[in-house]
């Protein structure tokens, strides 16, 4: 109760800055700007995108070859820090002159789920496309999210939105976190080399450069949209000075494959919401963590499809992401 307690009162302050958003924007038409970080996946997908009224793509390639979209903007950036630096250098350059509305996307093209190989790790939740995240200020909203991940540090556990993992589930849809709370996840599993846990003091990052608070080494749960993508308005931005992000795109920029630039995919919520941060007030209804989870989906008896299909009514249809994809994203073999 307490999870959802803290829900409505984000609710109710979200709701009076998306009002003071959209009343400020009445007097003329929205412009949403698509923001891509590429390396080498096919951006040929966005080309439905360009040429349309009110709609820019800016393509930021780190590939050797930049990538040509007719209608697109593409400018090559030095291969640092991941699609965190992409991000970053974007809001740092244009500060001041962003769009209405700005998408933030990996550049693969976006599909539900996890597929084999890593170009095709589309990240879409069920029923969620990506004109959901184009469309500005859906439901009068300041930001969108679909939370599909979450994370608890130090631990570095983590669960997944069964929405990412099964497709066609009836419950399913574009809300920020699942529809039937705490039963919308899988249960926690533990990876002994994911990502998270390569080098470093996560608590210490997180409290140095996203709450800009003391670390009281506390554990701390993240929820966080898997594959970085997301949108929101410029006043959203803007809750945060332009010194805020610069000091962070000098963090991401020193090596290629920074730890940093995997524990950003987890933080990006609260990079934007610092009314909301996710240390002080829990942003999605989650399972209990105690101390006994799963092996993870890469171990021969992982519990994670059982437990998925256990616990959610699989309708006629339903289609299973393939394990394979999902240990090779989690191992950090994809973008």
């Amino acid at each position: 109760m307490v999870a959802f307690r803290s829900m409505s009162r984000f609710a109710a302050l979200c709701s009076v800055a998306s009002i003071g958003s959209l009343a400020a924007h009445a007097e003329s038409p929205l412009r949403t700007r698509i923001v891509l970080a590429h390396y080498k996946e096919d951006v040929s997908w966005v080309s439905q995108y360009t040429g349309k009224e009110n709609i820019d793509v800016i393509i930021y390639s780190k590939a050797a070859v930049m990538p040509e979209v007719a209608g697109a903007l593409a400018l090559p950036l030095s291969n640092f820090g991941r699609e965190s630096h992409t991000y970053l250098h974007h809001i740092v350059h244009h500060y001041e002159s962003l769009a209405d509305w700005t998408v933030f996307s990996q550049a693969t093209p976006p599909s539900w789920g996890y597929m084999l190989g890593d170009s095709t790790n589309g990240h879409l939740n069920d029923k969620v496309s990506f004109d959901d995240y184009v469309r500005p200020f859906p439901e009068g909203r300041d930001s969108f999210f679909v939370m599909n991940a979450a994370s608890q540090f130090p631990r570095a556990v983590q669960l997944n939105r069964h929405g990412i993992i099964a497709k066609g589930l009836p419950e399913e849809g574009p809300e920020m976190c699942p529809r039937q709370g705490a039963a919308g996840w899988t249960d926690w599993w533990f990876l002994p080399d994911h990502p998270h846990l390569r080098k470093g003091d996560m608590l210490e990052f997180y409290h140095k450069y996203v709450a800009l608070s003391e670390n009281d080494h506390k554990p701390l749960t993240l929820a966080f949209a898997q594959g970085a993508r997301f949108a929101m308005s410029r006043e959203r931005i803007h809750a945060r000075p332009k010194e805020y992000y610069a000091r962070m795109l000098v963090a991401l920029s020193k090596e290629k494959n920074p730890q940093e630039g995997f524990w950003m995919e987890a933080v990006w919520w609260d990079v934007f919401h610092p009314e909301a941060l996710q240390s002080k007030t829990p942003l999605c209804p989650l399972p209990v963590l105690g101390e006994t989870v799963t092996k993870g989906p890469y171990h021969k008896d992982s519990a994670i499809s059982d437990s998925i299909r256990a616990r959610v009514p699989e309708p006629a249809g339903s289609v299973f992401v393939s394990l394979q994809g999902l240990v090779r994203r989690l191992r950090g073999l994809g973008r």
